[in-house]
């Protein structure tokens, strides 16, 4: 007896016969429809945070050097969302007389040459703001790099002598002043001093906001309304700027700046009962023309 057995031969498959054989075992070994939708939800939202984890390495929260929150992104994660906005327009001609004196120093020679201005909301309903940026043309230097064209310095001073500080010799200043004058709104006017080196900044297609002064804790005198705001110089491509307060860890609402002949202003306030030194921190971010969103770090 041999073991050598040939096995009988079996005919080729047609190609039909192939197909209907495969199709037969994927079909036992797929799941039920209804289980393969549900299975999938949990998974496909695991993967989409992963993905905003790795986006979100390219668009960080960062702190400027002014202490402000800033979102800077190369990519249009966002589009401009404000509900409010704060500017009013142009200074009306009857105020720029008392917005010039509020820009400038006890001592000064003469008056400050504004710079930049702006009529902006106010920190009450029955109030409103002049805004500005000024130089004291009796004791400035030459005209710094990015000084808007068009504007001429005073004659010069010697740096560290008179005025102000070593570092603000230029003469430029940021000021402001709350109309109608109350004593209700806390805060009637400010004036400070920029600081040289932010001045000669230049902004960048990667740092589009350079921040020339600010202020993080105005209040009404009952302490009701809280306020922050804060000057930039802006890039050209930056044409929308929007800010919100972060407070006790929550957000408020998105609210749109200024942008105007290369500069900019934001402005934040929150509603309730404060405390004298309460602060807000603000968050900024900016857009270009076509509402893709800009880094500003």
């Amino acid at each position: 007896m041999t073991t050598d057995l040939e096995p009988p031969r079996v005919p080729p498959l047609t190609a039909a016969e192939r197909a209907r054989m495969r199709n037969h075992l994927l079909e036992r070994t797929r799941p039920e429809t209804r289980h393969h939708a549900r299975r999938w939800i949990a998974p496909v939202v695991s993967v989409g945070a992963v993905a905003a984890v790795v986006a979100g390495t390219l668009a960080v929260t960062h702190k400027s050097p002014d202490g402000a929150g800033v979102a800077g992104t190369s990519a249009p994660l966002v589009s401009p969302g404000a509900k409010v906005g704060v500017d009013l327009g142009a200074v009306p001609q009857a105020d720029v007389a008392k917005l010039v004196a509020e820009c400038q120093f006890p001592g000064e020679a003469g008056p400050a040459q504004l710079v930049w201005s702006r009529h902006v909301r106010g920190i009450s309903k029955d109030s409103t703001t002049l805004v500005a940026l000024a130089l004291d043309t009796k004791g400035s230097s030459a005209r710094p790099t990015g000084t808007p064209t068009g504007r001429t310095p005073g004659k010069g001073r010697t740096p560290g002598k008179g005025g102000g500080p070593s570092s603000a010799q230029l003469g430029y200043r940021f000021c402001m002043t709350r109309i109608p004058a109350s004593a209700k709104l806390g805060a009637i006017g400010a004036v400070g001093r920029v600081d040289d080196r932010a001045w000669r900044t230049e902004p960048t297609a990667q740092r589009a906001l350079v921040a020339l002064g600010s202020t993080d804790g105005d209040f009404t005198n009952d302490l009701h309304t809280l306020q922050a705001w804060r000057l930039y110089r802006a890039h050209p491509d930056v044409a929308i700027v929007e800010a919100r307060y972060i407070l006790n860890g929550k957000p408020g609402p998105w609210t749109r700046g200024v942008v105007q002949d290369g500069f900019a202003y934001t402005e934040v306030q929150a509603s309730g009962k404060f405390t004298v030194g309460q602060r807000l921190t603000m968050e900024v971010r900016a857009f270009d023309d076509q509402d893709k969103q800009i880094p500003i770090r």
